[in-house]
Parts: structure tokens; sequence; C-alpha cells
């Protein structure tokens, strides 16, 4: 499954990998979480919206290396019909394009209805671009994850869902809301279903060296230029007559055509706790991964909290088999339970506040090595994402806070923690 914000973001960030996949013989569905609107007046935007998802069907089909024939389908999940299309014969296809059809939210999220409103709490549910149903956030997770099982999905491949400054442009400094509030969606759902989830860089790959071959290039920007010709239909007089863009492509879309960057977050080094939840911003290293680090031993400041992995001291501790976790940077000091998070207090392992259990990662289909840190009355240290900066260069916010929420809650991103050997002594759950 692929699931992207808006209806070419596929195009320009996941491929070649989706032409590798088709060419390959594997089935392949495409999520569209909004209509890509864009923010336009209403008719505007609905000529706009049906030219972009002619553009995604005919550049589909360029990378398939098949005819431009599409079946329109109803798939139902979670009680709703969703808007689908398969490529030829919906009883053979095995290409299939799927449009929810929420609003685009704009660069900034600052549009009424968008995902990061959503995501923020700012809007208990957000509707669809055209018609009158509405999503609430569980109801859109829900619908994920159904779907991704129906699909019977081995692998999610979605955009960074570790950015976290949002806006348009600024070569490569941020990317656009939906990108990232909607990967963090996907990735929500690949943890809900058991699915591995891999992202990929939207905007801030940019300024990075083109990475593709030149035979690479040229299927990309084929597709892409499939995707163009259709998007600018109605307003070239030519269009009835091409099916293939042939001017000068924009500075960015030349840009995103020479690359395709994964985003992989390190292994934990020795000592190294770190969360699944990464973060990128305009003033934080373009290396996502987060690790739990020491920071004072006096109550009245932040104790504990989640920084950029950077190797230093204050990020090395020791789990040890009597249930504390230690800190090597205070020595004498454990990771301590809190009314609502946690803090460091001189180690005694007498104390149920600094006895910590570890609760495996369970999935048949995705395997990995991570884990729940349960503390004192079934509380989970928890990464909390939703703490977003409030624009796109603040230097507030950079990080996820740290908290405690029931280790009865589903599976989700937030709740799990990787370490390594030699982080522990005698600890078989670092084997």
């Amino acid at each position: 499954m692929i699931g992207v914000a808006h209806p070419d973001d596929d195009l320009y960030f996941i491929d070649p990998e989706i032409r590798k996949t088709i060419r390959a013989g594997c089935a392949v569905t495409t999520v569209y979480l909004t209509a890509g609107d864009d923010g336009k007046s209403p008719q505007a935007a609905r000529d706009y919206v049906a030219r972009r998802e002619n553009g995604v069907r005919a550049a589909y089909a360029e990378l398939a290396g098949a005819p431009d024939r599409w079946t329109e389908n109803s798939t139902r999940v979670n009680g709703r019909s969703i808007r689908s299309f398969s490529l030829g014969s919906s009883s053979q296809s095995t290409v299939k394009l799927v449009f929810l059809g929420l609003h685009d939210g704009l660069p900034h999220g600052q549009e009424s209805e968008s995902m990061l409103k959503l995501f923020l709490a700012n809007r208990t549910q957000i509707q669809l671009f055209q018609g009158v149903e509405s999503y609430t956030e569980d109801q859109l997770l829900r619908t994920l994850s159904d779907l991704a099982r129906q699909e019977r999905a081995q692998r999610i491949l979605t955009l960074d869902y570790d950015n976290a400054s949002f806006a348009f442009g600024l070569r490569g400094k941020v990317d656009h809301s939906d990108h990232g509030i909607g990967a963090r969606y996907f990735r929500k759902a690949g943890y809900l279903s058991g699915i591995h989830v891999t992202s990929y860089l939207g905007y801030t790959m940019s300024p990075l060296e083109p990475n593709l071959s030149p035979e690479q290039v040229a299927e990309k920007e084929a597709a892409v230029r499939r995707y163009i010709a259709n998007t600018d239909c109605h307003s070239k007089k030519n269009c009835p007559t091409t099916d293939i863009y042939k001017g000068p492509l924009q500075h960015d879309d030349s840009d995103w055509v020479h690359r395709q960057y994964q985003q992989n977050h390190r292994n934990p080094r020795p000592g190294e706790i770190m969360g699944d939840i990464g973060r990128t911003t305009e003033f934080s290293s373009r290396d996502p991964e987060q690790c739990l680090e020491a920071v004072s031993t006096q109550t009245k400041y932040d104790a504990v909290r989640l920084n950029t992995c950077d190797g230093t001291g204050a990020q090395k501790w020791e789990i040890r088999d009597d249930g504390t976790i230690r800190t090597r940077f205070y020595r004498g000091y454990c990771l301590t339970k809190t009314a609502g998070s946690a803090d460091l207090a001189p180690c005694d392992a007498s104390r149920p506040e600094q006895k910590w259990t570890h609760m495996p990662w369970e999935s048949t289909t995705w395997r990995r090595t991570a884990w729940r840190i349960a503390g004192e009355k079934g509380m989970c240290l928890y990464q909390d994402d939703r703490s977003l900066p409030p624009y796109w260069n603040s230097r507030m916010a950079q990080h996820p806070r740290l908290g405690l929420v029931s280790c009865n809650k589903q599976a989700e991103p937030e709740l799990y923690w990787r370490w390594t050997a030699g982080t522990a002594h005698n600890d078989p759950n670092t084997a």
C-alpha cells in the first residue's frame, strides 16, 4: 500500500520504488488522503481535483506499461464506500487507486478542515472536500488500518512522518503539513495492523544529492510528464491531442525526478534508549532519532526529556535486572515514575516508582525488536508527538514531550522504544 496526502506525492517522492514494485508483478494500492483541492474556489477546485485524478491515472498506466483504461469501483471499508479505480478490469487488476477525498490542508495546515487541526485536536472531526461525510481521528485510523488489511498489504510506503516544520518551498527546509500529518496517520495505521511502514522524504530531499540513475530519471520523468499533461489540460489548447507534457519542468519538479530518499532511523547505540517517534525541524538535526536524556537531578526542572540522539553521556543508560533504569551521567540516580511523566531520583530498588518492565512488540507479520517501558500501576513511558512547533521556523517544540499513559492503549509508535545489548546488565530483554 502506498499512502500519501495528495494525488502526485507518490509520483514525485516514492517513485521509482512504485514502478519497481508494479513491474515485479506485485499488487499496489495507492491511497490518497486529500482531494488535493489546494484551497481554490469551489468550481475551480472541483475542476482541478478532477484533472489531478486524471493525471495520476495516466501516470500509473505509464508506470505499469499498460493502456490508460480504468474501472471505477466503490471500496467498502469500515462501513464507508470510498471511490476507487482499478487499472483495466477490476477482477484482474494489480493496480488500484483509492481517493478518500479530505480537504487539502495547505502547506501550513491553515485550512479549516486540515489534518493538522485534527491531529492537534483543534478539530474533533474534519469533513470531506465533497459530500457531507466527516472523519474523527479514530475513524480515519480504523479506516486506514482496515483498508490495509483488506488489501492484504505486506508493507506501507508513505512520506516523512518525522518532519515537524510545515510550509512551502524554502529550498528543502520544510515539508507540507499534509505530507507530515498524513504520514503520521499511515504510520499509526501500520502499528494498528502490524504492517511494516517505510517513509520517504518529501520537499526536504530537494537540497540533497541527486541519487537516481539516468535510466531511473527518464522513467520517473515520463510518468510525471503524463501527470502534468492532464493537470494542465484545461489551460492548454493542444491538450486533447497530447498525452505527455513536453515543456520544461519547474524547478521543484526537476529536483524531485532526480531523487528518491528513504528515511531510515539508525539502530540505537550501546546505552541509548531510542523512541520510535523521530523529529526533524528547521532548527534540529536532519537526523530524526530521539533518545531519552538525563537533564538534571533537581525535580524543579525537566529532569528527563527526549532530545536528538547525539551520543553524549547524558543519553547513556543501564537497564538493570532489578527493574531499575539508571543514568550513567548522574551516578546513583534512576528513572522514577511521577504523576504524569518521569524524573530522576536516588536509586532505591525497593521503590515501586523505580520498577520498570519491558513489554515486547507483538506482531506475527511485522517482526521488530522494540518494547513498551511499563512502570507502576500499568503506566508506560510515552512520546507525545502532538507538541509541534507553532510555525515553521519556531525554536519551540523541537522534540516530542515525554509522558506516561496507560499501557493498555492499542499499539502506536508513541509507546515503543528500542535499545541494544550493552544497555543492560543481565537483562534477557536486550539480547
